[in-house]
């Protein structure tokens, strides 16, 4: 494999302990870096097709790399790090923002309710995906929305509330989708410096405690409600307070932190806390306390059994097996209607209140792909635009409900691309909440198909079928129009929307400043079709 095997920055033949927060671990083959949706799906695509194993990690503070050699990639998602407001409650963040830098920009906007980020490790998506809480709060509490990639690259919106299972569980510390940005609402407002006097006082606490002495993962265990007391507290009186092994130290101050005070293991840390654990189970009344770092690649198995971690045996290392990676199942199975792409159009230069929100896309494959390919003229993909405030998109052409008209781009739209891949040509199509509706297509950029110079309704009969009901609007093709875009059963898609007055939409997200060009199909996201 050639180093332009990805799209997206990366590096090869990278130390982990470089990488992680715990600052161990061995060396990784890739260390990608991907900076938009697109990007992350399509480093995805890749590692399935060359079957390449992934671990996803944020900055790593909450995660243990194995001090063995990792032959897959390790994909961090922290250049994925804006933080947009879109009204004055509600903000959208990208996975890679660090939480202290969304307690920045919460003060800033006078916005009470995320002072307990602030100098909290790790980044919002990782607090997200674990249900994370300190200081009696939880950032369930302000999570109305998260947006998912899944491993076959379908971008999902999921609500709070399928998401959040009570105290620090979540349905995606079990799934195979990966967080990479959330709606949060911080309703209530207060003055910036009131807002930051409690942020200090926080980061005060956090240095009396000396959680920074050394790396660390925070918290080593969750806290066993059952238990009566916090774990802390059962490991302190267990008599664990400074107990080493190697590198690795149990805190002097704090008995659920285990430091790197200087060249620890990966070996180290876990020996600790399995003897931790092991202690607090036939010692503390039989309390059954749960890992709360994340171990990530291959370690011995007796040591991941003792730490009440699932691991997957590797044959060539009898003895030991391989934890926290991400593989690409048989995806087979999958029910239909499948989702491809759902979520909410953010601005096109993603400024804070660029883009009226509450305009969601959903774009579905209809029917498995060999069915599709049996009957190519019966509709394949679906693609719905809602509008929740029925507001975004005024301006209408003067024309019957369901009309293609040519120019209607002139008017308020949502728009379909539908693409190959780089170099590719491409497909536009536009629809109104009345469906009025157009389709083009491209060989490059903005520049036509021979014999599609002139839009024709003809060109597009029995394989695409305008719809405007109470669900929402938009079109169903045929696999026929789309069979020559499916390249190795994936396909490129972008949902974007103009309503008019300047504004500009994009699904997923790019975040370009300048003139707001959709035209660019190298961008398009990489989803994978069953």
């Amino acid at each position: 494999m050639s180093g332009s095997l990805f799209a997206c920055p990366f590096r090869e033949h990278v130390d982990l302990s470089t990488v992680g927060y715990y600052a161990i671990g061995g060396q990784a083959r890739w260390h990608l870096m991907p900076g938009t949706v697109a990007e992350f799906s399509a480093a995805l695509a890749q590692c399935r097709r060359h079957s390449i194993p992934v671990i996803i990690a944020g900055q790593g503070t909450n995660m243990l790399f194995s001090d063995e050699p990792f032959p897959g990639a390790v994909i961090s998602l922290e250049a994925m790090k804006r933080i947009i407001q879109l009204s004055g409650s509600l903000f959208f963040c990208e996975a890679g923002a660090e939480n202290s830098d969304v307690a920045l920009r919460l003060r800033q906007a006078g916005r009470s309710g995320g002072e307990w980020l602030y100098r909290l490790p790790g980044t919002i998506g990782a607090t997200v995906r674990m249900n994370g809480r300190c200081y009696g709060k939880e950032i369930s509490v302000v999570t109305k929305s998260i947006v998912t990639v899944a491993l076959d690259g379908a971008v999902r919106w999921r609500k709070g509330a399928e998401v959040f299972l009570g105290y620090k569980s979540t349905s995606l510390m079990q799934s195979l989708e990966v967080v990479v940005g959330a709606l949060f609402e911080f309703a209530e407002e207060d003055e910036p410096e009131a807002i930051g006097r409690r942020m200090q006082e926080y980061s005060d606490d956090r240095e009396t405690k000396h959680q920074f002495d050394f790396p660390s993962c925070g918290s080593a265990f969750k806290n066993n409600r059952e238990a009566g007391r916090p774990s802390g507290q059962i490991f302190d009186d267990l008599g664990f307070r400074g107990r080493r092994e190697g590198g690795a130290q149990v805190s002097d101050h704090h008995a659920n932190f285990l430091f790197n005070t200087g060249g620890a293991k990966a070996i180290d840390v876990l020996r600790l806390a399995a003897a931790m654990r092991t202690a607090a189970r036939e010692q503390a009344g039989g309390a059954d306390l749960e890992l709360e770092l994340q171990c990530a690649g291959l370690f011995e198995t007796e040591l991941l059994d003792q730490c009440g971690i699932a691991s997957t045996p590797e044959p060539s290392r009898p003895g030991y097996g391989w934890t926290g990676l991400l593989r690409f199942p048989d995806f087979g199975a999958a029910m239909f209607p499948r989702t491809l792409l759902h979520g909410p159009m953010l601005g096109y230069a993603c400024c804070d209140g660029e883009f009226t929100f509450g305009i969601t896309v959903r774009v579905e494959q209809l029917i498995p792909l060999e069915e599709a390919r049996r009957a190519p003229g019966k509709p394949c993909i679906r693609w719905t635009t809602r509008d929740e405030n029925g507001k975004a998109f005024p301006l209408r052409p003067d024309a019957p409900a369901g009309a293609f008209v040519d120019r209607l781009w002139e008017s308020s739209v949502s728009e379909l691309f539908i693409g190959g891949g780089e170099g590719a040509g491409y497909l536009e199509f536009e629809v109104t909440p009345e469906g009025h509706w157009i389709a083009l297509r491209f060989d490059a950029p903005r520049q036509r198909a021979a014999g599609h110079e002139t839009p024709s309704e003809a060109l597009w009969r029995g394989n695409a079928l305008a719809f405007a009901d109470e669900q929402g609007f938009g079109m169903e093709l045929s696999h026929k129009l789309l069979e020559e875009f499916v390249c190795g059963n994936a396909l490129h898609l972008q949902c974007a929307a103009s309503p008019g007055e300047n504004r500009y939409g994009l699904f997923p997200w790019w975040c370009d400043e300048g003139k707001p060009d959709f035209h660019q199909p190298g961008r398009f996201c990489e989803v994978w079709l069953d």
